[in-house]
């Protein structure tokens, strides 16, 4: 399960999806290999804000992440979309 959580109207707002989907993760790679990640523009900035808009289904949007998490956060809120989960998932994947 993925979670992100948001300052909105004053109150933190958490949003969860079950996973990041195939089609999010490609997005990713192929943004990845077109961006210098170590020396980001605004617009690619914004773009990989899109692509957690996306991940969770719309629930939120651009400014309201820009709004809802400090400066410095931003790029980690990015990196931990895609860090590998702590826990297998309901249906027991990752157990044997």
């Amino acid at each position: 399960m993925k979670k992100i959580t948001l300052l909105i109207d004053g109150e933190n707002k958490d949003f969860t999806v079950p996973f990041i989907n195939g089609m999010v993760w490609r997005k990713f790679i192929e943004m990845k290999a077109r961006m210098d990640m170590d020396n980001l523009d605004p617009e690619e900035v914004d773009e990989l804000v899109d692509l957690v808009v996306f991940a969770y289904g719309g629930k939120f949007s651009r400014e309201q992440v820009y709004m809802g998490v400090p400066q410095d956060k931003v790029l980690l809120t990015i990196d931990e979309l895609f860090a590998p989960s702590d826990s297998p998932d309901e249906e027991g994947n990752g157990k044997k």
